[in-house]
């Protein structure tokens, strides 16, 4: 073949040169590298070539050059999960969300309902309070919320135990007052006896502790014993009223 039919143009020998540096420099570059720090090889970019001739002229043209190049085949997503709308119960679909109010009141009942003075009543409450627990992580509610419900039902129970308590002993001196027979009167005094036992557990349950010591009980009859006289006094006047306004038939 004859040379003179070829159109070709030698490269430039700088060009050659600088190539044959790279070439013959490319393990020391790879070892440099290497021994970089990684925050000072990341900060390196990243440049893409490819050999491209035109007019008879080889080339090196960098197509692409970026700071990071990510790979990774895996989807990134955000961190927070949004909780279900709905789930699947024996093939009926429950709104969640539409009953969010539903849930709590019944937590807070059956949580209440943990630190009764019956211990079957409270082991049943506890895992109806768990399921509904466990149904309001699944709406959204964080445990900070759900510490909360405990709170709310906790006070609650408190002041329900003590006007419970408050009424009882209400009751007790009204049928003190009152009287009837002897049989009657030991059965009536009997079930008081029993509820202001249970009040009593149920307060320790509570973390009242001895809230209601022996002086407190004679405190709290005292009271009532003034709420009785003011009923009197004011059916006394009640009657004196009637009695001067309609008088006597």
């Amino acid at each position: 073949m004859n040379s003179q039919n070829l159109n070709l143009q030698l490269p430039d020998k700088t060009l050659m040169l600088n190539q044959g540096k790279r070439l013959l420099g490319g393990n020391d570059e790879a070892q440099r590298q290497a021994q970089k720090p990684p925050a000072q090889a990341a900060e390196t970019p990243i440049s893409w070539l490819k050999l491209e001739q035109k007019d008879g002229t080889m080339k090196l043209k960098a197509v692409a050059n970026v700071d990071h190049v990510d790979v990774t085949t895996v989807a990134l997503r955000d961190q927070e999960v949004s909780a279900p709308k709905t789930v699947s119960f024996l093939g009926y679909k429950i709104d969640l969300k539409a009953k969010v109010d539903s849930f709590k009141d019944n937590y807070v009942k059956n949580y209440a309902q943990t630190k009764s003075h019956n211990l079957m009543v409270a082991r049943f409450a506890e895992l109806k309070a768990a399921f509904f627990g466990y149904l309001l992580g699944m709406v959204g509610l964080s445990s900070e919320d759900i510490r909360k419900l405990q709170k709310q039902a906790i006070e609650g129970a408190v002041n329900q135990n003590k006007m419970l308590f408050e009424e009882n002993e209400y009751n007790a001196e009204l049928l003190g007052i009152i009287g009837g027979s002897k049989k009657q009167l030991r059965a009536q005094e009997k079930v008081i006896g029993e509820i202001r036992k249970q009040l009593v557990t149920q307060a320790k349950n509570l973390g009242l502790g001895d809230y209601y010591t022996s002086r407190r009980i004679l405190e709290i009859q005292v009271e009532q014993c003034r709420k009785i006289s003011a009923k009197f006094e004011e059916e006394k006047h009640s009657l004196e009223y009637q009695l001067a306004f309609y008088g006597v038939n």
